[in-house]
């Protein structure tokens, strides 16, 4: 079979982005069955990573997209380049973070590419990438929501972000919409699915887990009285989660504990408030993240905006580190307090960490058991025949 995968994200394990990851994982382990073609978006500098996927016969064609710019003249230039986006923001069509990925240049290399193979399937990554179904329409399809945009705004209303408000009201008016264009529909999460079903979607929707990296035992001895947050902080509910951290409920744990912080792109005004605080690190990207999560005794995940299965509590119970997280952060994970998921109101976070690390050989215990536990779920296996039975079915 031959399959092409449109995505926003170049396909990389080491990208530090979660879709990114995850994606890979998938066309890696598929490409051993299918003849796999990828269209992506790159940002500068990725291009190393082409090695890697070229290495296990996948087909890949880029198109640039600088992201996260931080000089004046990147400024200047992301204006430019989203004009025409803004403006179908203002007219009240569709969100700007999912008009931004309408792009003529993608819109060539796909038709050229869909015009010189035969492929059996298009699978779509993300929804922002349904802007060019009319290329394929002759074509099975499905669309894999890694999250729901819509019930990641209105997330971000409840807690009082009105920045979302329009948003919400125009993910809301298309969602359904964009699911309904193709023959096939995955999510993350049953939440997800429901949620969808609700939006209008009249799809038969597909749970698939994502892929977790296969990680046999700790890479690391524990840190006695460590803590830690993981996550890329050019995104809402992560510096919304780290805030809490920061202003309500680190002030309230016991003055022997440590929190360390990973991730890329933090604002300049965070890290600021961070260099200030006692007990508080700001480590920013990690190649090796796996050792440094393994070495921690808990992750603290206050996640109250969001969609979708949040890959930074699964890959922390894969380094045996079990996580205090909320509802929405443990949104698919099926796993007890016992096999290292707590679930809190985040009012109740600082009593909860302070009584965990009271007894750091029972964390140690839970963090194993949860490894355990996302190893057999979210296994290479069990992704893989999913994806095989939906193609099937489709097809």
């Amino acid at each position: 079979m031959n399959i092409l995968f449109i995505t926003p994200y170049l396909p990389s394990e080491t990208s530090g982005h979660a879709g990114a990851q995850l994606i890979y994982r998938n066309v890696v382990a598929l490409s051993e069955k299918y003849k796999i073609t990828i269209a992506s978006f790159i940002d500068i500098n990725e291009e190393k990573s082409l090695a890697d996927l070229t290495s296990f016969g996948i087909n890949v064609f880029t198109i640039r997209y600088p992201r996260n710019q931080k000089s004046i003249s990147g400024k200047i230039n992301s204006v430019f380049r989203n004009i025409k986006p803004l403006i179908s923001y203002i007219k009240g069509k569709e969100p700007f973070f999912i008009a931004k990925y309408d792009k003529q240049a993608m819109s060539n290399l796909i038709l050229k590419l869909v015009d010189s193979n035969s492929f059996d399937l298009v699978q779509v990554e993300y929804n922002v990438m349904h802007h060019y179904t009319h290329l394929f329409s002759d074509i099975k399809s499905l669309i894999v929501f890694h999250d729901v945009s819509t019930k990641m705004y209105e997330s971000g209303l409840l807690v009082g972000k009105k920045s979302n408000k329009r948003s919400f009201k125009l993910a809301k008016k298309i969602e359904s919409n964009i699911a309904n264009k193709f023959d096939g529909v995955v999510t993350l999460t049953k939440e997800d699915k429901f949620y969808l079903l609700k939006l209008g979607c009249n799809k038969t929707i597909h749970i698939i887990p994502p892929q977790i990296k296969n990680i046999q035992k700790s890479l690391s001895n524990k840190i006695s009285n460590s803590i830690c947050f993981v996550g890329s902080f050019n995104r809402e509910p992560n510096i919304n989660a780290l805030e809490i951290i920061i202003d309500s409920i680190f002030p309230h744990i016991n003055n022997k504990i440590t929190l360390s912080i990973v991730g890329k792109d933090m604002p300049t005004k965070l890290v600021s408030k961070i260099n200030k605080l006692d007990r508080v690190k700001y480590l920013g990207f990690l190649d090796d993240i796996d050792s440094f999560i393994s070495s921690q005794m808990l992750m603290v995940a206050p996640i109250s905006i969001g969609s979708g299965l949040k890959m930074k509590i699964p890959h922390a119970l894969s380094c045996g580190t079990p996580v205090i997280t909320t509802i929405i952060g443990s949104e698919g994970l099926e796993i007890s307090k016992n096999d290292g998921i707590i679930k809190s109101e985040i009012n109740s976070f600082a009593t909860e960490i302070n009584k965990l690390m009271l007894n750091e050989n029972k964390l140690s215990i839970m963090g194993e058991k949860g490894r355990n536990k996302v190893n057999s779920y979210f296994s290479k296996k069990q992704v893989v025949e999913k994806f095989q039975t939906l193609y099937k079915s489709i097809l």
